[in-house]
Formats: C-alpha cells, sequence, structure tokens
C-alpha cells in the first residue's frame, strides 16, 4: 500500500503540473484559490492482532465493528488539476471480538492529520470532476476500554500514541455552482503499529499493550465550499 501511495504522489507531482503548462501556459491559472472539504462516512477496519500484553504470548486476532469516519480539510488550488491540503479527522471502530480475551465497550480511535496532494480531471463540457490523491502525517491513536482481560490481567481505561499516518483516495464529484461540489470516493487510512501503557489496579510497574496498525477502507460522501 506504501508503494501504490508513493507512486501516486510522484504521478501528481510530475503529471499535473505539466497539464497544466500544456493547456494554459501558466502554472497557478484563474481557477487557482483556497477551499474547505468535509467527509462523512462509514469506515471498515480489517481484523488486526494483538502485538503486546504486558509478558503473555501475543498475536491473538482481533475482529473490529464498522466504525465511522469524519474529516476536514483546509486546501489550496494552483489549478484545475493539481490542488495541496492539511486535513484532520476522527475515526474509530468498536472491537467486535479479541480472541482468547474477554472484552467489553472496547474501542480503537484515531484523530489523524495529514498533507494531501490531489489531482482532478475535469470533464469537458459535464460537471463531474473524477479525482485522486494521497497524504502523510500522524494520528493520535487512542485505546478505550471499560474492560479488556485475558483472564489473569484486566485493563480499565483509555491510553494514547502518537503513530505514522497515510492514506489513499479517489472519487468523483458532481459541481453544484462554481462555489460548491459534492461527491463521493473511496479512501485507505493507514496507520502504523500503537502501543499503550496502563497503570495496574493494585500497583506495580505499568502495564503495555500493543495493537497491531493496518488500514482502514471507508466510503466517504464529500462536499466541497470555494472561498
Amino acid at each position: 500500500m506504501k508503494t501504490i501511495l508513493f507512486a501516486c504522489l510522484v504521478a501528481i507531482a510530475w503529471l499535473a503540473p505539466l497539464s497544466g503548462f500544456a493547456q494554459n501556459r501558466s502554472f497557478i491559472t484563474a481557477d487557482a484559490g483556497p477551499y474547505s472539504k468535509f467527509e462523512i462516512g462509514p469506515t471498515f477496519r480489517p481484523d488486526g492482532e494483538v502485538t503486546k500484553f504486558g509478558g503473555f504470548p501475543d498475536g491473538n486476532k482481533i475482529s473490529y465493528d464498522v466504525g465511522f469516519n469524519f474529516d476536514m480539510a483546509i486546501g489550496y488550488a494552483f489549478n484545475q488539476w493539481l490542488s495541496v491540503e492539511g486535513e484532520f479527522g476522527w475515526n474509530g471502530n468498536q472491537i467486535n471480538d479479541v480472541q482468547g480475551f474477554q472484552q467489553s465497550s472496547t474501542y480503537l480511535y484515531n484523530l489523524p492529520f495529514l498533507a494531501n496532494v490531489v489531482l482532478q480531471y475535469p470533464i469537458y463540457r459535464t460537471r463531474l470532476i473524477p479525482y485522486l490523491g494521497g497524504g502523510v502525517g500522524g494520528s493520535v491513536s487512542v485505546f478505550d476500554t471499560d474492560f479488556f482481560s485475558n483472564g489473569a490481567t484486566s485493563l480499565v481505561g483509555n491510553d494514547s500514541d502518537f503513530v505514522f499516518a497515510y492514506q489513499a483516495f479517489a472519487g468523483l464529484r458532481f459541481e453544484i455552482d462554481d462555489k460548491m461540489s459534492a461527491g463521493v470516493g473511496y479512501k485507505y487510512f493507514g496507520t502504523s503499529d500503537s502501543s499503550y501503557s496502563f497503570e495496574p489496579a493494585f500497583g506495580g510497574p505499568n502495564f503495555n499493550l500493543g495493537i497491531s496498525g493496518g488500514g482502514n477502507h471507508m466510503i466517504l460522501f464529500s462536499f466541497i465550499w470555494k472561498f
């Protein structure tokens, strides 16, 4: 997935400016300007695993329920084809089952902030605009549980970790007018492994929990407003 993301960013960085120069002889055109973007939709997290649970054996498989994503971005379009964005948001999934564990009301959240590059291509004589892009940055990952136990040790509460985050996305937008557009798209959002530390109930050293990273598959509905 990281290779695909890198290829997307290289293609965007090289092809978009060339396209702009070929057609308008100018990189920054009359279409340039700032905009805001809002996205909401479901997020599907594939099975993961426990990578650390104190000194106990790890590798227990984790399954997740369908979650929810919300994000927003402030961007700047250089022309019809190329724009850059600063994005932040929130996504979360409740843990459905952990092999060999008992758990209640346990969630994994992410609060990402990323720098995106977006390539789009308005279809001539239509209001349709296909787009694709990618981004890199970081995320505050939060593990929150009312009860998480392997039968010998129980965890209660929450902790957070800062992790590397990346994404790739593509979709189709429809221009409502010269200021607004709406669309639907697919996003792959991934993070590195995360680690959390919990205080024991009866004293002693902190107990460490590790969760494998991975990617969320998202279907997002978006709205863009140009300033």
